[in-house]
């Protein structure tokens, strides 16, 4: 049997999602094949565009999955963090509940499914055909390099939600991950094991890395500074502390942490100089509704965000000194003074003013995406060596970190499990809304715990999940299942 999710979009993708015109005017078919697509390295680069477009499209026709960035909410969402203060708007709220990604038939469980697989189906593409591509060797290199960091990229994002976590202790990690699929072929494969899905990523960013360089021309599209980034979010994920915190620090080489000012301008423009890598929203690619900011953001002129504005944590911001300017990018008593909304809009105590679009309201949605941050590359750093045991090391990068958010803020004197509690803090706060705490949570084995807080029952439902249930892995599609019969699934 065929397998789904990589041969219904591969080929149309090179076309439909790329972004050069010139080069969907030369190809104006339904569909185009790998040869045309690469038989330059001006013709693969648009295809790659379309790859990297296809990252932020609607997918299964859902307004409110839209790609990436949507599940950079939607695994928030998932977590303690990022909380819902009313159900006015179901947009996620399954998600929340655990219930989407539970369901065989969900768009929630089946949209990162499809989604990364097609990331992959167009890199396999890429990777197949560029050797052969006319143009300079510099260029194809570039093209390779991007391809084999997305399929990498993707295959990370899979292994993490429908694996179970990686346990170095446990070494190889025999669970069931994902379909390894390493070529643009059809039939459908078995599931390949946690270890060896791990052992495909770091060769992809390995090989990504020998290829590529810092020079790009938009940081939309991935430089070595990205690999290097991947590879410490690896790393870390796979408690391989020394080479995450080696990897960290490369990975921010160049980018300046913000100020104070900077930090408070909304978080939806790619020039930041702290912006590893993000998604440069064009006006000619707008998702409208159905766009990152559209959720996310305070003062978009959307029913979400009127009727139920993002809100943190009561119990997380409580803890943030107001010395801070992250204690800014919440309002604990939201007014018409302190807070930005768009017209009607409602005012929820520990209101999202983090992200933030020009314009009071705005009516549009072109906000950029941050992707990648040099702040969490300090906190990855901090993280890595805590766990090493090096106490001076990971409070140094704390503080490199924290000290540019709070003037006041004091180097750490903490160890052991109380430093670590202390990092675990800052990245909550500092990540939020960013797509990290439900990852975050499953490779530190650490339970869902939504107790005590601001948490509304009637609309999250669900707020005890140990560490370890079934309930951490997103099930293989129903859709996936009946057209590749070699997959199993995972404990219903």
């Amino acid at each position: 049997m065929k397998l789904r999710f990589l041969t219904l979009v591969m080929a149309a993708a090179l076309l439909t999602t790329s972004c050069e015109k010139d080069y969907l005017e030369t190809s104006p078919t339904g569909s185009v094949d790998a040869g045309a697509a690469y038989a330059t390295t001006k013709n693969a680069k648009a295809a790659i565009n379309g790859i990297y477009r296809a990252m932020i499209v609607r997918y299964l026709g859902s307004q409110g999955h839209f790609g990436h960035p949507a599940m950079m909410i939607i695994l928030d969402a998932m977590g303690e963090d990022l909380v819902f203060p009313n159900a006015s708007s179901n947009w996620h709220v399954p998600e929340m509940r655990w219930q989407a990604h539970r369901s065989e038939s969900s768009v929630g469980d089946e949209m990162p499914y499809q989604l990364y697989y097609r990331i992959i189906g167009n890199a396999n593409i890429a990777i197949a055909s560029i050797d052969n591509a006319a143009g300079e060797q510099g260029e194809r290199d570039q093209v390779k390099g991007e391809a084999l960091a997305l399929r990498a990229f993707s295959y990370f994002n899979l292994v993490q939600l429908y694996g179970k976590r990686y346990d170095a202790a446990a070494k190889p990690n025999s669970q069931p991950g994902v379909p390894l699929v390493l070529q643009p072929i059809t039939e459908g494969l078995p599931r390949a094991t946690v270890e060896e899905v791990y052992t495909q990523i770091n060769a992809d960013l390995a090989a990504a890395s020998a290829l590529l360089t810092s020079a790009r021309s938009f940081k939309s599209h991935i430089n070595l500074e990205v690999v290097k980034g991947l590879q410490a979010r690896v790393a870390l994920t796979q408690q391989n502390w020394a080479d995450a915190a080696r990897y960290a620090v490369d990975a921010r080489k160049g980018y300046t942490l913000m100020s104070v000012a900077q930090y408070q301008e909304g978080f939806s423009d790619i020039a930041n100089p702290e912006w590893i890598w993000g998604f440069d929203h064009q006006e000619d690619q707008s998702e409208f509704f159905g766009a990152y900011h559209s959720y996310i953001s305070s003062n978009f002129n959307s029913t979400v965000i009127r009727l139920v504005p993002r809100v943190i944590n009561s119990l997380l911001y409580d803890r943030i000194p107001t010395t801070d300017v992250r204690s800014r990018m919440w309002v604990k008593t939201p007014t018409t003074a302190n807070s930005v909304v768009p017209a009607g809009g409602v005012r929820a105590p520990y209101m999202n003013q983090k992200f933030r679009l020009p314009g009071t309201p705005s009516t549009s949605a072109m906000g950029d995406i941050p992707y990648m941050r040099a702040a969490e590359m300090y906190l990855i750093e901090a993280e890595a060596q805590a766990r090493l045991g090096n106490a001076t090391e990971a409070a140094t990068a704390l503080f490199n970190l924290v000290s540019r958010r709070d003037p006041s803020y004091q180097l750490s004197t903490k160890t052991g499990a109380q430093l670590l509690e202390e990092i675990s803090f800052n990245r909550r706060v500092e990540l939020w809304g960013e797509g990290f705490r439900f990852t975050d949570l499953k490779r530190t084995n650490m339970p869902l715990n939504r107790n005590g807080a601001n948490v509304v029952s009637a609309v999250a439902v669900l707020f005890d999940v140990p560490a370890g249930d079934k309930q951490w892995e997103f099930l293989i599609p129903r859709r996936e299942l009946n057209a590749n019969k070699a997959i199993v699934q995972n404990p219903l």
